[in-house]
């Protein structure tokens, strides 16, 4: 159970990373949970 959740939260993280970049390359912005545009 440990190594799938290690697993799990492993390719979130390469998710969220590859998400990140992308938004940097492109100039975008997402909203965060207070509707404030962040790239973060």
């Amino acid at each position: 159970m440990v190594m799938i959740m290690g697993l799990a939260l492993m390719v979130y993280s390469i998710a969220e990373r590859k998400l990140r970049e992308a938004l940097e390359k492109a100039g975008e912005t997402l909203p965060d949970q207070r509707g404030k545009p962040t790239q973060k």
